[in-house]
């Protein structure tokens, strides 16, 4: 069964039966677009893009036999519009921590998404005194902006960036929760 019959049917069983399923291949991906109604892309995006995430898995698992090529599953434009927002949170946190001098700890990121909060500081010549660090493992891992140089031990992030820290997993939850309305 190719992907596009394996999702069209996936989406079947879960209730989902108005949806354009189109897919795109290159020479590393393969790149699937689920377009749905707005309703339903909640229920397929899920919190913090768990559900698609696991999607992803079913379809990669799927057509494991058949392909060797990455399957990348989007919803309604779910990951421009998330990298959007969250090119967009990295500049306001970096200016914070330019002004503050208090190096920031991000609420649980996917590894995709701390990759985007990597490239966009990295990427931007204002921030070249901030650097982007990843420390920990698995659910526990997080990713700290903070000078260059700083170390962890001597800055009393926790403390310093618990309100910030606060401010920013409001932001996260609530542009996703209004994204997934």
């Amino acid at each position: 069964m190719n992907i596009t019959d394996f999702m069209t049917r996936l989406l079947a069983h879960l209730g989902v039966e108005d949806s354009q399923v189109e897919v795109a291949e290159d020479d590393q991906y393969i790149n699937v677009q689920i377009k749905v109604s707005e309703e339903e892309s909640g229920l397929l995006i899920g919190y913090h893009g768990e559900t698609l995430a696991a999607l992803q898995r079913l379809a990669q698992l799927s057509q494991r036999d058949s392909t060797e090529k990455k399957i990348l599953i989007n919803i309604n434009d779910y990951k421009q519009h998330r990298e959007e927002q969250l090119k967009e949170m990295t500049v306001r946190i970096a200016e914070r921590v330019l002004e503050t001098r208090q190096s920031y700890v991000f609420p649980f990121l996917p590894a995709n998404e701390r990759l985007v909060v990597h490239s966009t500081l990295a990427e931007m010549p204002e921030f070249s005194e901030l650097e982007s660090i990843s420390t920990g493992e698995g659910s526990g891992r997080r990713l700290e902006i903070r000078f260059k140089g700083e170390d962890a031990e001597s800055n009393d992030t926790a403390e310093l960036n618990q309100p910030i820290a606060e401010d920013a997993a409001e932001e996260v939850d609530t542009e996703q929760a209004s994204e997934e309305a």
